[in-house]
């Protein structure tokens, strides 16, 4: 895969049909890349992407892991995480439903994008009764970037 030099912003769209088997990728492809724009944190979660980095996939089987260790080249280094050689500065998340796996991914941004300085988060519609706590369980999240400000739209 060609490394994309010039790619500063990236906006996806994610569903419960489809993984995210080429972001992690992507990720550490973009060098330059300082925001990231997610709708929506579900996907489906398969052997090869985890929660957007394969860092956190975690296979069934033995016979899965020994695929993980086969595609692993793909990722540059097994075991690595593409959130922590990313330079992404602005993180900005729609939709957000404050749901088990919603919370996961959001522990896993946080605590591996260390240049973040904003995390925009927009609570989906259905949850407004519910925005209190789901806004006071995201600042409990630990930062590993001490400029990280997160923002709620």
């Amino acid at each position: 895969m060609l490394v994309f030099h010039k790619l500063l912003y990236l906006s996806i769209e994610s569903d419960k049909e489809n993984g995210w088997q080429g972001l992690p990728r992507l990720l550490l492809k973009s060098p330059n890349l300082q925001t990231l724009v997610i709708k929506g944190l579900v996907h489906k979660v398969t052997y090869r992407c985890g929660n957007a980095c394969v860092c956190t996939s975690k296979p069934k089987k033995k016979e899965l892991y020994k695929r993980y260790e086969d595609v692993s080249p793909l990722y540059e280094v097994k075991g690595m995480c593409c959130l922590s050689t990313c330079r992404v500065k602005v993180l900005e998340i729609s939709g957000y439903g404050g749901s088990t796996g919603e919370v996961k991914q959001m522990r896993h941004f946080l605590g591996k994008l260390k240049y973040l300085e904003t995390v925009k988060i927009g609570v989906e519609e259905d949850n407004n009764n519910n925005g209190e706590n789901l806004r006071a369980n995201i600042m409990t999240l630990d930062r590993v970037s001490s400029k990280c400000n997160i923002q709620f739209i």
